[in-house]
């Protein structure tokens, strides 16, 4: 019985991997969107979503997809743009014709920054 507790308190042991991963995952993550607006009869409108410097698409835990999200709102159809997404440098978001008399698409991608950290600055503000 003792082997196993000080197997599961080292750092090699159990507990050790565990406290790893959670260093691996810690990481910092952000989000940046575009918005599209439309008003009835226009047939077409896409937006850039910005990618933040040393930022990677975040793939949503457990899933090999980008971790996104698409909302909209009124009469018109909206998703990425297969053809001009390439999800590292270039992230298209279009919504087709709009037949309400005003249409929404909102397009969000989940980032990952872990280089991307800006270093804590303990001192007051105001103080040099």
């Amino acid at each position: 019985m003792w082997a196993i507790v000080v197997f599961l308190v080292t750092e090699n042991g159990l507990l050790g991997l565990i406290n790893k991963g959670e260093a691996t995952d810690a990481q910092s993550r952000t989000e940046t969107n575009c918005t599209i607006g439309m008003v009835k009869g226009e047939a077409k409108a896409e937006c850039r979503v910005p990618i933040p410097n040393g930022c990677a698409v975040a793939q949503f835990p457990g899933y090999p997809e980008p971790w996104v999200d698409i909302s909209k709102g009124g009469g018109t159809f909206c998703q990425f743009d297969e053809k001009q997404t390439d999800w590292k440098t270039t992230i298209v978001g279009s919504c087709q014709a709009c037949t309400t008399e005003q249409c929404t698409g909102r397009f969000i991608v989940m980032f990952n920054c872990a280089n991307n950290v800006p270093a804590a600055n303990p001192g007051t503000p105001g103080q040099n």
